[in-house]
């Protein structure tokens, strides 16, 4: 079962008491301009270690500034990256203190304090918003500074603590996070002026030669790190319910991944991921990857082929290499054993960061099961809740299901609901049809299910839809690509 979600986390966890709440602070809202429309053996029943942060978020009311729904968001006061290192991630990524509408899909940032300590650089900053009062400042950065005292031990504290640098903006104090990450204040002037040739091929992109034009001129500054911020600002627009700025986005993407020299690069990595079929066997997969020429493609190829990635499969490259040296072509030999150590070496690079992955979601699925009330539990991890830890649960689940363990299914199915309910309530519309879809009967219920939702089955619906196989077919989900395949065409008879 897989549920889609905006892209998540993989905490690194650790077991701390957690602290009293500090002071109630002003509740935040969500900024104007951001505003527009192996399974873990977790058992119900046994004692587990509760694992917390050691500096949890507060859930506060926030009004949606645009339809005017109340609705609970979860807020960060105080980020101390030594204890709670997930937290810097998520701040950098621009996924922490963020809300998002559960009724018509409006948020953004949450204009909030923010008190961020790192130990390793003896930094503490900290941001309150211009519109508090002075004399109320002092007061919240004294309350906060406190309550970072209190939850270090007499040891970790030190003399810079008691006076924190205030910054007037939270980007200064996000600036000065990045510097100490070793990102300079160059680095930050050029991802602004991608940032600003990310709007200029906006507006270009409804003139089909103005954008070639633009193209031909700043070829060499589309490069890895443009693309991965345009991929991440549409994340975001997703990720806030603008579904319009998102869609947008990814048709500035396809284009130029047509126009650029990054683009021919992915362009020959969907065409030879495009060959996989599902009756492939591991000797075909050998075939494509000796006959790559480019090492993002045998990538692309690896990542979308894993299964077939055994040792079959490098039994079968060993052969080839084998047989290189038999016939005394000894520049193949090199090549293939190459390829092979690369292959090897991005496999086991895989498989380290989806162990680490699966471990950290399985800790907070127990953590979940050990909690007196599963849905709150759920409510107040909700950073962490995406589509892996649905896939632990999902797996614990079948696994307790093999052992009739009738206890451990009856909770791990309310996480597993607690889980979908959150998500869907905070996902756009659009979002909820295509998880709907994919959790409906093919092809009775999820015709049922598009009728329903006509006014949902749009033409950027079906497209996105097509996209949407495409990425699950590159990151090795060739089933869900064909079911979001057979949707589409099942929707496509509704236009």
């Amino acid at each position: 079962m897989t549920i889609l979600t905006p892209k998540g986390y993989s905490p690194a966890r650790k077991a701390r008491s957690e602290e009293p709440a500090p002071p109630v602070e002003p509740a935040p809202q969500p900024s104007a301009e951001a505003s527009q429309p192996g399974p873990a053996q977790a058992q119900a029943g046994r004692p587990q270690q509760q694992i917390r942060l050691a500096f949890p978020p507060q859930t506060i009311g926030v009004n949606c500034p645009n339809c005017g729904t109340p609705y609970p968001a979860q807020v960060f006061s105080v980020v101390d990256v030594g204890q709670d290192p997930v937290l810097k991630s998520l701040l950098l990524s621009g996924q922490l203190n963020v809300a998002v509408c559960p009724r018509c899909g409006a948020g953004g940032p949450l204009t909030s304090p923010l008190l961020y300590h790192d130990p390793e650089h003896n930094f503490l900053g900290v941001f309150v918003p211009q519109q508090i009062p002075v004399n109320e400042q002092q007061k919240i950065i004294g309350d906060l500074s406190k309550r970072l005292m209190n939850g270090l031990p007499q040891e970790a504290r030190r003399g810079y603590m008691l006076t924190p640098t205030q910054f007037l903006s939270f980007q200064s104090l996000l600036e000065a996070v990045l510097e100490h990450q070793g990102v300079t204040r160059e680095m930050l002037d050029k991802q602004r002026r991608q940032i600003q040739l990310i709007e200029q091929t906006m507006i270009a992109l409804q003139d089909l030669e103005g954008l070639k034009l633009l193209v031909r001129e700043r070829d060499a500054d589309m490069d890895d790190e443009f693309f991965s911020l345009l991929s991440m600002l549409t994340d975001s627009s997703a990720n806030a319910g603008d579904m319009d700025g998102a869609r947008q986005l990814v048709e500035l993407r396809e284009r130029l991944i047509e126009l650029t020299t990054w683009g021919q690069g992915v362009q020959k990595q969907r065409a030879a991921v495009a060959q996989l079929r599902a009756d492939m066997r591991e000797v075909d997969l050998v075939d494509l990857v000796v006959a790559a020429d480019d090492e993002r493609v045998v990538d692309a190829l690896v990542l979308a082929g894993r299964p077939l990635v055994n040792y079959a499969f490098f039994q079968e490259l060993t052969n080839r290499v084998d047989a290189a040296q038999q016939r005394g072509d000894a520049a193949e030999a090199s090549r293939l054993t190459a390829l092979r150590e690369h292959i090897l070496q991005f496999s086991q690079r895989l498989d380290e960061a989806q162990r680490a992955a699966m471990q950290q979601y399985s800790a907070l699925l127990g953590e979940i099961l050990s909690a007196d009330d599963i849905e709150q539990a759920v409510a107040e991890r909700a950073p962490y809740i995406d589509q892996n830890f649905l896939s632990v649960v999902s797996a614990n689940l079948q696994e307790a299901e093999k052992r009739n363990a009738t206890a451990a299914v009856h909770r791990l199915q309310k996480v597993w609901d607690a889980a979908v309910t959150m998500i869907n309530q905070s996902s756009p519309p659009e979002v909820q049809l295509v998880n709907q879809l994919l959790l409906a009967e093919y092809p009775a219920e999820t015709r049922k299910l598009l009728a329903e939702n006509r006014d949902l089955v749009t033409a950027d619906f079906i497209e996105a839809l097509s996209e949407l196989a495409e990425q699950m077919e590159a990151e090795g989900a060739p089933d869900m690509a064909v079911r979001l395949r057979q949707v589409r065409s099942q929707a496509q008879l509704m236009r």
